[in-house]
């Protein structure tokens, strides 16, 4: 049996230096030559209808507000691409999607790329604080057919 090489990891971060975290294990992973793709959800801009009395005109962003948003957003992305990601020959693709459902972006951006793998962060909640948040790394770890692998930040003690 041959040991797998990973071509093509996601990387999904929130921004948070929590989530961040994981952001280097995907390049730790990641073939030489290969491609991490940086993945950060935001939820859409839902405008009220201005048929309601409490809608503001201005309130929301503009497409071009927007537009600008995700640009700073990939910028963002750029600055967490450890230094020595060059001299190892990995290119890295950063993407922002707008998508309510984290978890369900993180697959459809997987199967959009083509992924190897899946790396991301997990605060490793249990019990009833997970049944009550949720866990978007349970979520893509029990959805996906791809290898994930979960970062969980070690505590400072």
């Amino acid at each position: 049996m041959a040991i797998p090489e990973f071509h093509s990891v996601l990387a999904a971060t929130d921004l948070s230096d929590f989530s961040n975290h994981a952001v280097p294990f995907a390049y730790a992973i990641a073939a030489r030559g290969g491609v991490v793709h940086l993945l950060h959800v935001i939820e859409p801009v839902v405008e009220p209808s201005p048929l309601y009395a409490h809608y503001e005109p201005g309130k929301f962003p503009t497409p071009e507000e927007r537009a600008r948003e995700k640009a700073d957003l990939v910028a963002h992305l750029r600055t967490l691409v450890p230094g020595d990601a060059t001299a190892r020959g990995i290119e890295t693709r950063p993407t922002v999607v707008e998508v309510k459902d984290v978890a369900e972006a993180i697959h459809a951006e997987a199967e959009r790329v083509g992924a190897d793998a899946i790396c991301l962060s997990s605060h490793g909640r249990t019990g009833i604080v997970k049944a009550v948040l949720g866990s978007i790394a349970q979520d893509v770890v029990s959805r996906s057919h791809r290898p994930v692998l979960v970062v969980r930040p070690q505590s400072k003690s």
